[in-house]
């Protein structure tokens, strides 16, 4: 196979920009590529005049150009976020051991994605497809948390808050308390709320827009919740968030610290 340099290298200065470094100088370029730095200079002309890269600031500073956006908006019609976060769910389940489903919003409620089966034989079991209430569960709380203001108060005054443990918050006012425990914390853990029996330990997925795309959940029987185990899911289904989360292209600044 014939391999073309200059792409090579050309695809080495864009692998430079991430979101830890959005924005480099020539130098550190450079550095970063070790090639020569004429070369890097010539390749940055280049990309800049096809719109891939652009200069920002008096320092002769670079960062991705406009043409990542068309690009990325391309890339996001064709990739589901189910088969982006299915990886990301097994690896998760085998760590955890329960099973790791993705829920998003469907018309005042929520609809199950994805799920990957526990690795138990006593198990929680979500039917893909399956559409389930907003307001009790972590799933769907977490999906109703990170809403803006006026849609979430729209489907909470909806209908009545339906009642289906005793564990369930069907008071609006109090379940605003919790949804905003929930912003503050950055992820949600809810125990019998819509099953007695099951808990589940839930984080957000968010766009390059920073608004959720779908929640991320770790459910299974109460029994095997000790509380290192709590510790243990919320530090797994954050750092699973985050990874789909950069997926999509967003940043994980509402997820909470693990």
């Amino acid at each position: 196979m014939t391999f073309i340099k200059s792409v090579e290298k050309a695809v080495d200065i864009l692998s430079c920009f991430t979101i830890e470094t959005p924005v480099l100088t020539v130098g550190e370029i450079t550095r970063m590529t070790g090639l020569n730095q004429s070369t890097v200079s010539r390749l940055l002309a280049t990309l800049a005049l096809k719109k891939c890269v652009e200069q920002t600031g008096p320092a002769g500073q670079y960062c991705l150009g406009v043409k990542f956006y068309q690009w990325g908006s391309v890339l996001r019609q064709k990739v589901n976020v189910a088969d982006l976060a299915r990886p990301v769910m097994e690896r998760l389940r085998d760590v955890c051991g329960e099973e790791v489903s993705l829920y998003a919003l469907s018309e005042g409620n929520r609809i199950c994605l994805e799920a990957v089966k526990s690795r138990h034989g006593l198990a929680k079991v979500t039917v893909v497809g399956k559409i389930l209430p907003l307001h009790c569960g972590a799933a769907g709380k977490v999906l109703l948390a990170y809403l803006p203001d006026k849609e979430r108060k729209k489907i909470l005054n909806w209908k009545p808050l339906e009642k289906f443990t005793p564990s369930t918050i069907t008071d609006p006012v109090f379940l605003e308390a919790d949804l905003e425990r929930i912003r503050g914390d950055g992820y949600a853990v809810s125990v019998g709320e819509r099953e007695e029996g099951a808990y589940s330990v839930v984080a957000p997925v968010m766009d390059e827009k920073g608004k959720i795309v779908a929640s991320l959940s770790i459910s299974g029987p109460i029994f095997r919740l000790s509380e290192e185990q709590k510790a243990a899911n919320i530090q797994a289904i954050l750092k699973a968030a985050r990874e789909i989360t950069a997926l999509l292209g967003g940043a994980d600044g509402k997820l909470g610290k693990d």
